[in-house]
């Protein structure tokens, strides 16, 4: 009888370790029963880098920051309330992250000359975008979403990366 429960024993602990391994292979490599739902607000970008947007600050080349960023994309002077908004909003973001707010830098894209410049700008439209260390775009806020959402996002990649 110690026999058969030696190897029950053996085969359930097994189990246990092959099961999920199983699962999680399976959901790797063919998306099933993976989650269809996103919790971030902001529209996720995939492959691109700030390099592209090729940015010149007083007619020289912009150089990198080693700290996550936040651009505000500006074709035109703010005129709309939602751009006016953002505006004024996005420093107060920075100061609700706390103790990670040494981590963010805020830059305004626009054509005025304090401002960071590119060809692009009216490609870009009046968005804000979230920029990682290494110069990846991550996400892109629309002038319709609110700063709160952007705080929200932005503490999330905040905790769980370990760069900037």
């Amino acid at each position: 009888m110690s026999s058969n429960t030696n190897k029950l024993t053996f085969w359930m602990i097994w189990m246990v370790g092959v099961v999920p391994m199983a699962v999680a292979f399976l959901m790797y490599y063919t998306g099933m029963l993976s989650p269809s739902n996103t919790v971030n607000h902001g529209v996720l970008i995939k492959s691109q880098s700030i390099a592209q947007w090729q940015l010149q600050y007083q007619d020289k080349a912009w150089q990198q920051s080693s700290q996550w960023q936040i651009l505000h994309t500006q074709p035109v002077k703010c005129q709309s309330e939602e751009c006016a908004n953002w505006s004024s909003s996005l420093p107060k973001v920075i100061k609700l992250l706390g103790k990670d707010s040494d981590r963010v830098v805020l830059q305004q894209v626009g054509k005025q000359k304090t401002m960071l410049q590119t060809n692009k700008l009216s490609e870009l439209g009046e968005a804000v975008w979230i920029v990682d260390p290494h110069g990846n775009l991550v996400m892109r806020y629309a002038p319709e979403l609110t700063p709160r959402q952007l705080l929200k996002d932005l503490k999330k990649l905040l905790k769980v990366s370990g760069i900037g």
